[in-house]
């Protein structure tokens, strides 16, 4: 099939704007957080020295409320950095002590772990110190000046890029063309330059944040010497001649610990040169001239910060690209299959496009929802022994998730997969505007139960229609798109959530999320869903239910489905433990999980394809158990950084054709239903997903990786089970053919 030059020009030209100006905008949420963490880090080195005497006045049983001269050190802080506005100190029960400055409105943290937040007032850093904490409010000016001059920076690149983009597509298009290209060609081209785009985007972009990294350590130093300035300047004042100083040395040493950017700091009396690895700053010190202050950077540590920076970028750069691929692979497809398929069939290219943003939308807070639910619980000002409420949005959201998940064969049986579908958007479109709109923390409760109608509908109602399929090839090639575009646009909805909630605040996102679920209610139509159930036979939970008195089904709930579903928590739960052991910042261990998304999304189509055309479903599925018990079994005995890495890659791999096959398990027995075991495989999968978390969390003392070994005893225990029974009824039915041969014989 062919398509004419000029559309193809027009189609390129048009992706190569749009997805560069998404790019543009993902880059500069992500600059102005960055630029966020450089105001609040160099502005909470000012507590430093104020800390260190709090927590020595303190130590000697005095409590913060009765601290002489409080209100003087939080002024010495305010006073070090203009973009300081407000301090305040709050006791051991976060109750304020004493303010100074712009902090009429109280602001607290709602994890131990949160460093700061921005709100429309400004940036409220925390401080920890012995009897209390530390609530620094930053004027945002700083910030929001930096990122409009990156914003002049960027849409001046991405002019750039949009001119080569244009013509790109025109010299491609020309070059060894005529009036038509091929679908094919199209493809190729339209990937190659709008990936590349891409690519050269983040190149300019990495530029920015080096230079501006580069800034930030500058900063950093200048705001270490105006504090060791203070303090020289506080002990002249109390008598101290400079030259009959003791302890300098110990002093910086001490105050370097605390900064990880800087390795050593030295007083100098001669003015030093700056270079990469140090900065050289003259200090003002009473009745001293030429004293200096050398900081030298500590390069492990700014290089580690470097590559998270690289790696943040190289993220943003990825979800554009997928974001782009999946626009191309919708446009090629839609151009292939419009002439071709029948009024009554489902549309593939609508199905996964449909998919692809569900994906994004049930993603879009899953960063975050956990501490927005905490906040809700603070605002309520309940004691701590009620703290369970904090987490009750989310369990409501899992009830919710299992009774949508029981109902949803009736609904299908009963209104078909369509408006079916088109419920459980429209419970999503609901819950997260009530998301949006909650006053407080039992309205979250309620929306996020009705939002859990969505999850349980939706992604248990597509796996269901797969199942219902009479064609095999249909049913597998229904799993592999929902697999692949389901897993990046999760990929894609969690940093996308994140940045938007950085930037504006998490109200935005839910209505972000809403905007997307008014979008899918469209592609609904246009992935042509089957307005009734086609199956003689209905769905129901309970029909599912009685086909565990089949010991074939019984078997291959308990031992194949529990221990595989508990297999998945190694990339989704225990890796990311083993990443904070190890160290691991946020950005490597998303990078890490990226690259399981981008295998799953990318090889479960050719590598499912060519298992399920060599194999039988039942040896298919004992290769799958046993290269996901070898793979987190070498985690698990190692525990080595590389064994965790090797595993994400290796258990992606084999979850391309497992999570096929393993839909497929169950065809050869005699007396059940796909849909029904389908449906039951769900429920038992739901069930390992939810006893998980608890049975690796009971042996977390141990370690990440010796936690993990629970997983790989249940994969053993199955693999043997299950190994066994195949050999069992294998045998049986070898047993039963023979003697219905020889009563035919007879």
């Amino acid at each position: 099939m062919k398509i004419k030059r000029n559309r193809v020009i027009l189609t390129m030209i048009l992706l190569g704007v749009v997805m560069t100006l998404f790019s543009a905008a993902l880059n500069t949420m992500s600059y102005r957080k960055l630029q966020a963490d450089t105001v609040v880090h160099s502005g909470v080195l000012n507590t430093t020295s104020a800390v260190r005497k709090m927590n020595y006045a303190l130590s000697f049983g005095k409590p913060i409320n009765k601290f002489y001269g409080l209100t003087d050190i939080m002024e010495g802080i305010a006073a070090l950095s203009a973009d300081i506005i407000g301090v305040e100190v709050t006791d051991s029960k976060r109750e304020r002590v004493e303010a100074i400055g712009d902090i009429d409105e109280p602001v607290r943290r709602t994890t131990p772990d949160e460093e700061y937040v921005i709100r429309s007032d400004g940036l409220y850093a925390f401080v920890d110190f012995d009897g209390g904490e530390m609530i620094l409010k930053f004027d945002k000016e700083s910030v929001e000046a930096a990122t409009r001059e990156y914003l002049e920076y960027i849409a001046r690149v991405s002019l750039a890029v949009m001119l080569t983009v244009i013509i790109a597509a025109f010299a491609s298009c020309f070059i060894l063309g005529g009036e038509e290209l091929t679908v094919k060609r199209m493809r190729i081209t339209a990937i190659v330059i709008l990936v590349a785009s891409q690519c050269l985007l983040g190149t300019f972009s990495m530029m920015k944040v080096s230079s501006a990294f580069d800034t930030s350590l500058d900063k950093i130093a200048i705001m270490t010497a105006r504090s060791v300035e203070n303090d020289i300047n506080e002990v002249i004042n109390k008598g101290v001649d400079y030259d009959e100083f003791t302890g300098l040395e110990e002093y910086l040493e001490d105050l370097s610990l605390n900064i990880p950017e800087i390795s050593s700091m030295e007083i100098m009396t001669e003015a030093g040169s700056d270079g990469d690895e140090n900065k050289c700053i003259n200090i003002d010190v009473q009745n001293k001239d030429g004293i200096n202050l050398n900081c030298n950077y500590s390069i492990d540590y700014i290089n580690r910060k470097k590559i998270n920076n690289a790696i943040d970028i190289i993220i943003l750069i990825l979800i554009a690209i997928f974001m782009s691929l999946e626009t191309i692979k919708f446009l090629t497809n839609h151009i292939e299959y419009r002439d071709n398929r029948r009024e009554k069939e489902l549309y593939i290219p609508g199905f996964r496009l449909f998919v692809f943003a569900e994906g994004i939308a049930f993603a879009l807070d899953s960063g975050f929802f956990s501490v927005f639910s905490n906040k809700m619980f603070d605002a309520m000002n309940l004691p701590e022994s009620m703290s369970f409420l904090g987490g009750m949005p989310n369990t409501m959201f899992s009830v919710a998730v299992l009774i949508g998940l029981f109902g949803c064969g009736t609904l299908i049986n009963r209104f078909g997969m369509k408006k079916t579908l088109i419920a459980g958007i429209v419970a999503g479109i609901l819950g997260y505007i009530l998301c949006a709109f909650s006053p407080n923390l039992p309205f979250l409760i309620v929306s996020r139960f009705i939002f859990g109608f969505c999850d349980g509908i939706i992604v248990n109602a597509i796996r269901l229609y797969a199942a219902s399929q009479k064609n095999q090839e249909m049913h597998n090639r229904l799993l592999v798109e929902y697999m692949a575009a389901i897993n990046l646009g999760v990929c894609c909805g969690v940093v996308i959530g994140g940045l938007i909630a950085d930037v504006a605040s998490y109200a935005v996102v839910f209505l972000v999320g809403a905007a997307i679920g008014c979008l899918c209610l469209f592609l609904i139509f246009i992935a042509h869903f089957p307005e009734k159930q086609e199956n003689e036979k209905g769905i129901s939970f309970f029909e599912a239910v009685k086909e565990l008195r089949i010991p074939q089904v019984s078997i291959f709930m308990i031992f194949v489905v529990i221990p595989l579903y508990m297999a998945s928590l190694f990339v989704e739960y225990t890796f990311p433990l083993f990443g904070d052991e190890m160290n691991f910042s946020n950005s490597m261990v998303a990078g890490l999980l990226m690259v399981n998304f981008m295998i799953i999304a990318y090889l479960t189509d050719p590598i499912s394809e060519w298992v399920t055309k060599r194999m039988r479903t039942r040896p298919a599925m004992f290769l799958y158990m046993l290269f996901q018990t070898l793979s987190i079994g070498l985690f698990v005995l190692t525990s080595s950084i590389w064994a965790a890495i090797l595993a994400i890659i290796f258990t992606s791999l084999w979850d391309c054709f497992g999570m096929v096959v393993i839909d497929s398990g169950l065809d050869h027995v005699e007396g059940t239903v796909t849909e029904q075991s389908t449906l039951l495989q769900m429920v038992f999968g739901k069930i390992a997903i939810g006893i998980g978390p608890i049975a690796i969390t009971s042996r977390l003392n141990k370690g990440a990786a010796n936690a993990t070994g629970i997983i790989v005893v249940a994969l053993v225990i199955g693999l043997v089970v299950y190994g066994a029974a195949i050999l069992y009824f294998k045998s049986k039915d070898n047993r039963a053919k023979e003697v219905a041969d020889n009563e035919n014989k007879k």
